[in-house]
């Protein structure tokens, strides 16, 4: 389902690295790169491998929610060796797995949605409908959503679960009631263009709430023809939009628009992957290169990195999680036919909540 915005993880990892030269206390840097398909099985058969034949020292990744569950999982069966997460958002992989070997230098899918509902209860959007992919991330997502809809007087008044890698969403669209103000679409990568796509050629004229992935930069460059359907939608992820800027900021656009085969601009791919591997290449660093010794030099700079990243300021919680930036924004015209991301607002020190959502069907579910 993510085989098309996946490569931008590459390039955000390459550019880490090469700013380091490739290079840590004169030791180069290897990389082998296996590639996975969003589930917890063949992420956790991939791991092994780089592990117990590999015999890495570091494992980076995964992408997907329910393979970063399965990693932090496996992590705790492997002490050895350290786990640095890529761009994995599940709820479950710091509050429940808490392996001490595993980091994840970006918020859950829950934060990152911090502040979307009340915003949409500002705009007026009091009744919805919401579809989400059936997996941890969605659930965590719409999760976070919710909670603060709810608590500003919103209503869920249905909620649909389709299956990940779903190419026609005829029922879903079909089974949205007329009454609601806005739909909450929780779906991403091919899902996402195919939903987008099919809105318009089935009518669908409510106003998008968009869950983190819905559209983002590697959604809003396909070719299909999704713009109509897309412009108007409110979101929120830990992406900044197009009228953002700061010095980190635009370094990093800068330096990411260099780089082969790139999207308008960057992916949440490329920057979740560019900030975690370069918070491991920190920590290398300020470890001296040191891995032995179960890596406890390594673990503890891990543990206590800060840093302002091109997305704001980064630091660790007690369970190996990031405490990091926000963005609230809408998709807007560029004026050229295209769409484009417009910022509300930016929240800072947005910190993990201590709650793992499930399928949230109703405000009831996260009272």
């Amino acid at each position: 389902p993510f085989a098309g915005p996946a490569p931008d993880g590459t390039r955000g990892v390459k550019m880490a690295l090469a700013e380091f030269g490739g290079k840590i206390n004169g030791h180069p840097i290897q990389l082998i790169e296996e590639a996975t398909d969003a589930t917890a099985a063949t992420a956790v058969t991939k791991a092994k491998k780089l592990v117990e034949k590999d015999k890495v020292s570091i494992v980076f990744g995964p992408l997907s929610g329910d393979e970063g569950v399965a990693i932090a999982n496996y992590a705790k069966t492997v002490p050895s060796v350290t786990f640095v997460n890529s761009s994995s958002s599940a709820s479950e992989t710091t509050l429940v797995a808490k392996a001490p070997n595993f980091f994840r230098f970006h918020g859950d899918a829950a934060q990152w949605n911090g502040g979307l509902g009340e915003q949409a209860v500002k705009m007026g959007y009091k009744k919805i409908a919401s579809f989400a992919d059936d997996y941890s991330f969605p659930y965590a997502n719409f999760g976070g959503f919710a909670k603060g809809f709810c608590d500003a007087g919103g209503e869920i008044v249905k909620a649909q679960w389709p299956a990940l890698g779903t190419k026609d969403y005829s029922s879903v669209i079909s089974a949205i009631p007329a009454g609601v103000d806005a739909i909450y679409a929780g779906v991403g990568g091919s899902d996402a263009v195919q939903f987008l796509t099919q809105s318009l050629q089935f009518g669908l004229k409510k106003p998008l709430i968009g869950g983190t992935i819905l559209v983002d930069s590697s959604v809003l460059a396909a070719k299909a023809d999704i713009v109509t359907a897309a412009i108007g939608t409110i979101a929120a992820g830990p992406v900044p939009p197009a009228d953002y800027h700061s010095a980190e900021w635009d370094s990093f656009v800068a330096s990411y628009l260099k780089v082969p085969g790139h999207y308008p601009s960057p992916s949440i791919f490329a920057i979740l992957y560019y900030n975690s591997f370069k918070s491991l290449l920190a920590g290398l660093k300020a470890a001296k290169g040191d891995v032995s010794g179960n890596q406890k030099a390594l673990r503890a700079a891990l543990g206590s990195l800060k840093w302002n990243t091109p997305t704001g300021p980064l630091s660790m919680d007690k369970n190996r999680n990031a405490i990091t930036s926000t963005f609230i924004y809408k998709v807007v015209s560029d004026g050229k036919g295209g769409a484009t991301t417009q910022s509300i607002i930016r929240r800072d020190n947005v910190a993990q909540g201590t709650k793992v959502y499930g399928r949230v069907n109703s405000c009831a579910d996260v009272k």
